[in-house]
């Protein structure tokens, strides 16, 4: 069999483990005398972290401006505040700190630095044409990936969209990756974000772009988180487990950027935003009923899943070892309290058709490895239901 040709994008330079954030400073100082460094309304304030990457920029002679309004989805409206705030400053440089939404709207607004147009104007189509401002990914949560990944995750809250915008210009210049900042998080928080990343995982191994670079990454992810999440949830201190999810989430960040996704993702985001509720919570309840709308074409990869979950699939056919899989994952869900039906958190049948037409032009629909329709969508959430 002929092997398919396929790219690669992945960020230039990654620092992971226990600790390294304390590089930050030396290595911001790389690539710029001025940081913009934008995060979350509170989370890295109250925990101490934003402190230590302020005391490290100081001590390399980088000056930090502070940019702390991103929300849980970062609005259009907030990339437009930071991008407002990095010219005024004359920052040349932005490092984004926290979760995937501080990573995505540090992201776009580093990216668009040099742009002329409007973020609304990108957000609608409009091309990147330049390369932005070099920018410094410091995830604190295991779960979206965005620190690998070329694209802003964005919402445009007035009309209720909410999708990407995407450039090979916005792979980060650097990743400093410290799982240590992980331990600071909820279960809760540790449960949606490690459903996120469970999902990638699973989601780019059985993608249509999937090819064997990106599988010998989402494998490895899926082997890292399956068997590390409820350890991490029960055990938020256990650095082993904390450890085992950074780098599954990473890869599967990798993985994802090069291979796409699936519907679970092209579904995540109309759900999310009309609902108001976390991504990766979407993504956790709808990944086993994705997973059983893709069995008939992907039943050797799902079998695959449930051997590195640490499933005993000895004498089972394919689509039983398969199976086990998606038992899997629900059984996981059930034990870190994440709903088994999107009914129990709002889902309503009269919504169904925003959400329909919002999931079939995602790129992640069309990269899902069974074609997906309409009449698809409409039963996953008929069966997501109360």
């Amino acid at each position: 069999m002929e092997l398919a040709p396929f790219q690669v994008i992945l960020p230039p330079r990654i620092k992971f483990g226990w600790g390294t954030l304390g590089s930050i400073g030396s290595e911001a100082k790389k690539l710029g005398n001025k940081a913009l460094v934008v995060t979350g309304r509170s989370f890295l304030a109250r925990t101490g972290i934003l402190d230590r990457i302020k005391a490290s920029l100081e001590e390399a002679g980088v000056e930090a401006v502070l940019f702390q309004e991103v929300e849980a989805e970062p609005s259009l409206e907030t990339v437009e505040r930071g991008r407002k705030l990095l010219a005024q400053e004359a920052c040349d440089l932005v490092i984004g700190a926290g979760g995937g939404s501080s990573l995505d709207a540090a992201k776009a607004i580093a990216g668009l630095a040099r742009e002329g147009g409007t973020v609304h104007d990108y957000f609608a189509g409009r091309a990147i044409e330049k390369p932005g401002l070099p920018w410094i990914a410091v995830p604190t949560t295991a779960g979206t990936g965005a620190e690998a990944t070329k694209n802003s995750v964005l919402s445009d809250y007035k009309n209720k969209v909410k999708k990407s915008i995407r450039s090979d210009y916005w792979v980060s210049s650097l990743v400093i990756w410290d799982p240590e900042l992980t331990v600071h998080k909820s279960p809760s928080l540790t449960a949606a974000t490690g459903m996120d990343a469970l999902t990638q995982a699973i989601e780019s191994y059985t993608s249509r772009g999937a090819n064997p670079f990106t599988d010998s990454l989402a494998r490895q992810a899926v082997y890292l988180i399956g068997n590390s999440i409820l350890t991490a949830y029960r055990e938020g201190d256990n650095r082993e487990a904390r450890e085992n999810m950074a780098l599954g989430c990473l890869l599967a960040g990798i993985a994802l950027a090069n291979a796409r996704l699936g519907v679970v993702h092209g579904m995540a985001h109309p759900v999310g935003i009309h609902y108001e509720l976390a991504h990766g919570l979407v993504c956790g309840v709808l990944l086993p009923y994705a997973m059983e709308y893709n069995l008939e074409v992907v039943a050797d990869k799902y079998a695959d899943v449930a051997a590195l979950m640490g499933l005993d699939t000895s004498g089972l056919d394919t689509k039983a070892a398969a199976q086990l899989a998606i038992d899997r994952v629900r059984e996981i869900n059930r034990e870190m309290g994440i709903p088994a039906k999107l009914g129990e958190v709002g889902l309503r049948e009269e919504d169904f058709a925003y959400i329909i037409e919002e999931t079939m032009p995602s790129g992640s629909t069309k990269a899902n490895p069974r074609e997906v329709t309409p009449e698809g969508v409409e039963d996953i959430l008929q069966r997501n239901l109360v």
